[in-house]
C-alpha cells in the first residue's frame, strides 16, 4: 500500500512539474511569478515589500532595465513600440509597451492575451514571434522579433508593385491566417499596415491586438 501511495505521489509531482514547465499552462512559473509579484505590491507593506525573498525575485525578472532604447519606431492606441537593445545578448528586438491605464479604460477593445498567446505559442515562420513578456506599474511589455523590413504600405509607397510579388505576398498572408485560424483564433484587422517584412524580404503577419478566439 505504501507503495502504492508513493507511487501517486511521484506522478502527482510530475504532473504539476510539467504545467509548471508548461507556457501554455495557466500555472506556468511566469505565472506564478507574476502571482507573487502582485501579491506583494498589493500588500504593499514594509515587512512584506521589503523582504528578501520578495525583492531577489523582483531583481531576478526581466525588466526595462536590461535593454537599452534605441529609438521609438512606432505609436498605437494602447501605447508605443521601440527599437531596443538587449544589454547581454546585444540582439535587437522591437519592444511594444501597452499602457494598463488606456488597457484597464477601454476594456472592451483590449485583447492583450490573445495578442501574447498567439505570438508566444505560434510555431510559424509567418508570425511575429514573442521573445520575453513582462510588466511593471504603467505598462505591460511584449519583446518581439524586430522586422527591418519595414510593413507592406512602406513597400507599396515606394514601390511599383508587380503582380509576381502581389501574388508572392498573398500567398504568405493566407499560410500566416491559416497558422492563426489553426490557433483557434481569428485576426479581425488584417491590412497592410500590420503585413511586416523581415531581413529576407519575407513577409510576417503582426499586431493581434483585436483578434479574437473562435467559438470552438
Amino acid at each position: 500500500m505504501d507503495v502504492i501511495r508513493d507511487e501517486d505521489r511521484r506522478r502527482r509531482l510530475r504532473v504539476l512539474e510539467e504545467r509548471i514547465k508548461d507556457p501554455r499552462s495557466i500555472t506556468n512559473i511566469d505565472c506564478l511569478l507574476d502571482t507573487v509579484q502582485a501579491l506583494v505590491a498589493d500588500c504593499d507593506h514594509p515587512s512584506v515589500k521589503h523582504d528578501s525573498v520578495a525583492q531577489d525575485i523582483c531583481k531576478m525578472r526581466m525588466r526595462t532595465d536590461d535593454f537599452t532604447l534605441i529609438k521609438v519606431i512606432g505609436r498605437g492606441s494602447f501605447g508605443e513600440v521601440q527599437l531596443v537593445r538587449h544589454k547581454s545578448t546585444q540582439k535587437v528586438y522591437a519592444m511594444k509597451l501597452l499602457s494598463k491605464f488606456e488597457m484597464i479604460k477601454r476594456s472592451d477593445s483590449a485583447f492583450f492575451w490573445e495578442e501574447r498567446d498567439i505570438m508566444a505559442h505560434a510555431n510559424s515562420q509567418w508570425i511575429v514571434q514573442l521573445h520575453f513578456a513582462f510588466q511593471d506599474q504603467k505598462y505591460l511589455y511584449m519583446v518581439m522579433d524586430y522586422m527591418p523590413g519595414g510593413d507592406l504600405v512602406n513597400l507599396m509607397s515606394n514601390y511599383d508593385v508587380p503582380e509576381k510579388w502581389a501574388k508572392f505576398y498573398c500567398a504568405e498572408v493566407v499560410l500566416a491566417l491559416d497558422a492563426i485560424h489553426l490557433m483557434g483564433f481569428v485576426h479581425r484587422d488584417v491590412k497592410p499596415d500590420n503585413m511586416l517584412l523581415d531581413k529576407y524580404g519575407h513577409l510576417k503577419l503582426a499586431d493581434f491586438g483585436t483578434c479574437m478566439r473562435m467559438d470552438v
